[in-house]
């Protein structure tokens, strides 16, 4: 029976990866990986979170040779209450002040999803079972990123768009 099933589970991936088409089954927004192809830039979503400390989300954002790693939240703000998003770099640890944590951010603003016919709507959270989107939307991240340290010193020197393509899950 475990051996049907295995063979079953074989053909469907070679069935998927012969017709082109990345693997999109059932994968929680929470456990998501995107990707920009033009930057080889990488968001790794980091599993659910509580709302205790009123985080939604946690990801990590890599940029491909250059060793950078920047650290994301997602909290839900703004009026209208909406997922918003915060990439830091290179923030101090442990208690920081404004000043400091206004000059380690690299990009903020609202978090949008696109699914498989390109409509926009807000990224999941409350419900991190919730599938995960076809492709992520961060306004102006791109621009944001040229105002960054790590532009600026030139340890990112590939620059990411602003849409992040989802290409793997944690699972």
């Amino acid at each position: 029976m475990a051996s049907a099933r295995l063979a079953a589970t074989i053909l469907a991936a070679m069935m998927v990866a012969a017709s082109g088409l990345p693997a999109r089954a059932a994968c929680p927004q929470a456990l998501a990986v995107y990707g920009d192809a033009a930057s080889a830039a990488e968001i790794a979503f980091a599993g659910p979170l509580s709302d205790a400390d009123g985080m939604q989300h946690r990801f990590r954002l890599s940029f491909a040779g250059s060793g950078v790693m920047m650290d994301g939240v997602v909290m839900m703000a703004g009026e209208p209450d909406r997922p918003w998003g915060v990439i830091l770099h290179n923030c101090p640890e442990g208690d920081a002040t404004g000043a400091e944590i206004a000059a380690c951010t690299v990009w903020e603003g609202p978090i949008y999803a696109i699914d498989a016919e390109g409509e926009a709507g807000w990224l999941p959270v409350l419900n991190a079972s919730q599938n995960a989107s076809n492709s992520l939307l961060l306004p102006d991240f791109a621009a944001a990123v040229m105002q960054s340290q790590a532009w600026l010193a030139k340890t990112v020197t590939r620059l990411p768009g602003d849409v992040f393509r989802l290409k793997a899950c944690q699972e």
